[in-house]
């Protein structure tokens, strides 16, 4: 991984990146319910407040050990019978407001005892030991920006080290007083939260801090560059090690303690390099942790300043994004940026709202989605014509995918550096991909509330979103799905990247592959979908069944396979003209007269499966039997069809009765009618087209989309007639 942040480093930004750089005891604090607490010269605590969620804090911590001024505490300040009298009337009240979890901790308040053992390893002689040696390596602060650091580590020894007079037991009823003074003036939702983690539950801290008129707070991460002047200063040059940098092959001092390490999104806390002593694989050469490795401080410290700048908070979506693994519930971190224009949205066009809870409602938004993505492609190019000038196109883009593996190990599992030209234009690629669809392609999407669903087109699918589509299996005929291993981070790369390269064997076979996964992993769920948008309008279990399946998940479906035969080289002007595509919008016509056919004959009650559906597994094998199947079955359909459009008066009678269902039900036999009529030209054309057709996975592709997309519209309504005479259109000849 050290090889990877090293390039990551060099196109960090200059500024950002010295203004981030942090000494190796230097840490982020967990995340959990904090409480910031202000001393007096004296030592006594004179304010307390709860620390804002969206408040990262630091601490001063050397092997895990003797953190401040971030000070967690494993026990609540209550004693046994307090807390248990708490945490039976939380369970008996969960549904409890938060004014009455504040009555209820004010009335313990009144009777509570202070625990006095099981504090925590916190408040040991050992720590306050080394407190005081933390404070002489920050005495150089005083008159500095970071001034409040080494006013608070006093003011913290004067209050609990006994050997400066304080008390332990002191400082917590003092801090505990305080508490719930301000919980008897205070009804904020944050600090009643707080007060519970600190007096009844346990699992919270305290973060420590100076009282009185400070250049910043500790809280305030402008210090950080001070403080780590502070301890570097007090780091006698005699103790430095000089060597060889394995990753320079510069002369430099060189890390000999524990390697520094960066809180990163998605993956957490990492250390940059590691080398376990307790894992057998480590000890081939006899050296672990930096002793394995030479490694220049300084540089170690620069990569871990890099790595923090660009995952900050607001870079989050244009040089970060968390990306799904290949593995199901596993979350890996995409970092990308172009080397001169960090600030360029490179991570949006890679990976973006595919893996958040946000989806198009509306079929302008599907639409206007395909449309986002190449517009940020463009403002890519934009930005970094303008910082770096005529030759932007040739600027690398860093890309590097980073993996929790396990509590204490992360990798680096994908690296590269495409141009900024090769990424707009595999950018528009890819877009020209998702528009190589039925363009009248549309599905009924239920609203994520109540209300009556949406016809909305093909979803756009970005390039990383690959990896968490192809690991969706759906069983049961597309009802339900389970997670399975799918592409990685480097294949959804390699997929996206490569342009139209149909006549280059090697790629073709690579995009085959993927097309092969999808539709094993997918058709059932797209079948399912096409089936269910030709049955009946008047089938009573319609509206239900509509919801048990995904069509958001179906639509994006669709625009994978779009992009997939776009690589391939079929276009949909081509292929939409084959036999495979025509195929497909046959059986779907052949759906819909049989259902028209149930709507009249059997009153709305329809089978399981469709005449067309019925055949489809057989056309995506052997095509030309299917469609000998299928005119063998026709017979009573074609008789249906011939006396239906003599008698006109039976579907005209149902659309004028009252009855909302007769209404459908005269509406359905319509449609049936007129897709009998408009399937004609399709059936003369695919006798010949099928004898010259080859089955692979691309025709089984074609076959899936003609199927779901079924006949295009006509410009007049649905509803309308010619007052023609419908004829069979598929026959032994056929």
């Amino acid at each position: 991984m050290l090889n990877e942040l090293l390039v990551v480093e060099r196109g960090a930004p200059r500024q950002e990146l010295a203004a981030a750089m942090r000494h190796a005891d230097i840490h982020d604090a967990r995340r959990i319910s904090t409480l910031h607490v202000w001393l007096d010269a004296t030592g006594h605590v004179v304010n307390v407040s709860p620390v804002p969620k969206e408040v990262r804090l630091w601490t001063l911590r050397n092997h895990n050990e003797n953190s401040f001024p971030f000070i967690q505490m494993k026990s609540p300040l209550w004693e046994g019978s307090a807390a248990k009298t708490w945490q039976d009337w939380k369970a008996a009240n969960s549904r409890a407001k938060p004014h009455e979890s504040r009555d209820r901790l004010l009335d313990l308040a009144r009777c509570a005892e202070l625990r006095r053992e099981h504090l925590g390893k916190w408040a040991t002689k050992t720590v306050m030991t080394a407190l005081q040696e933390r404070l002489s390596q920050v005495d150089s602060l005083r008159n500095t920006i970071g001034a409040a650091l080494p006013a608070a580590l006093e003011r913290f020894l004067r209050a609990c080290d006994s050997t400066a007079g304080g008390d332990v037991g002191r400082f917590l009823a003092h801090l505990r007083d305080r508490l719930v003074e301000a919980l008897k003036t205070t009804a904020s939702d944050a600090l009643i939260d707080c007060s519970v983690a600190i007096l009844a539950e346990g699992n919270s801290a305290f973060y420590v801090d100076a009282d009185g008129e400070w250049p910043f707070s500790l809280t305030d991460t402008t210090i950080l560059s001070a403080v780590t002047d502070a301890l570097d200063n007090c780091r006698e040059s005699a103790d430095a090690v000089r060597g060889t940098c394995a990753l320079t092959g510069q002369t430099t001092d060189l890390l000999d303690r524990k390697s520094p390490s960066a809180n990163l999104p998605t993956i957490g806390p990492t250390i940059l390099f590691s080398r376990y002593e307790g894992r057998p694989a480590n000890d081939r050469y006899g050296r672990f942790g930096v002793k394995s490795m030479p490694l220049g401080d300084r540089l170690a410290r620069r990569l871990a300043a890099a790595a923090r700048v660009l995952t900050v908070r607001e870079r989050e979506g244009t040089t970060w994004r968390p990306i799904p693994g290949e593995r199901p519930q596993q979350r890996d971190l995409l970092i990308a940026f172009v080397e001169a224009a960090a600030d360029a949205a490179v991570a949006g066009v890679l990976a973006e709202d595919d893996f958040s809870e946000e989806t198009p409602e509306s079929a302008a938004d599907a639409a206007n989605s395909v449309a986002a993505f190449e517009k940020r492609a463009s403002r890519l190019i934009d930005a970094v014509r303008a910082k770096v000038g005529v030759d932007f196109r040739d600027t690398p883009v860093r890309l590097a995918v980073l993996r929790k593996v396990d509590r204490a190990n992360r990798k680096v599992i994908c690296a590269g550096a495409p141009t900024v030209g090769a990424i707009f234009d595999a950018a528009t690629g890819w877009a020209a991909g998702e528009g190589n669809v039925p363009p009248w392609l549309t599905l009924p999407v239920p609203p994520r509330g109540q209300g009556k669903p949406r016809f909305m087109p093909p979803q756009h699918v970005a390039p990383l979103g690959m990896i968490a589509l192809t690991k969706q299996v759906y069983i049961r005929g597309g009802t339900e799905r389970q997670e399975v291993v799918g592409i990685s981070a480097n294949q959804a790369l390699r997929l996206f990247l490569d342009g139209l390269k149909a006549q280059a064997s090697l790629t073709e076979r690579w995009v085959e592959r993927i097309l092969r996964m999808v539709l094993q992993r997918r058709s059932g769920l797209m079948l399912g979908v096409g089936h269910l948008r030709h049955t009946p309008e008047s089938w009573r279990r319609r509206r239900q069944s509509i919801k048990t399946f995904d069509h958001r998940e179906a639509l994006r479906s669709v625009t994978v396979l779009g992009v997939l035969l776009h690589k391939l080289g079929r276009l949909k002007e081509v292929y939409m003209n084959d036999a495979a595509f025509k195929l497909g919008q046959l059986l779907a016509a052949v759906d819909v007269v049989h259902a028209g056919y149930c709507a009249d004959v059997r009153a709305g009650d329809v089978p399981p499966s469709l005449l067309g559906n019925q055949v489809f597994a057989m056309a995506q094998n052997t095509p030309q039997k299917s469609l000998a199947v299928l005119c063998r079955r026709w017979k009573p359909y074609a008789g249906w069809i011939a006396k239906a459009s003599r008698d006109r008066t039976r579907a005209d009678g149902l659309i004028a009765s009252r009855k909302k269902e007769d209404q459908q039900r005269g509406w359905d036999i319509r449609k049936a009618l007129r897709h009998a009529r408009e399937v004609q030209p399709l059936a003369n054309d695919l006798a010949s087209l099928l004898a010259e057709c080859r089955v692979d996975e691309t025709f089984r592709a074609e076959l899936l989309l003609g199927y779901i997309a079924g006949l295009r519209k006509t410009q007049k309504d649905e509803a309308s007639t010619d007052g023609g005479e419908s004829k069979s259109v598929l026959t032994q000849e056929d």
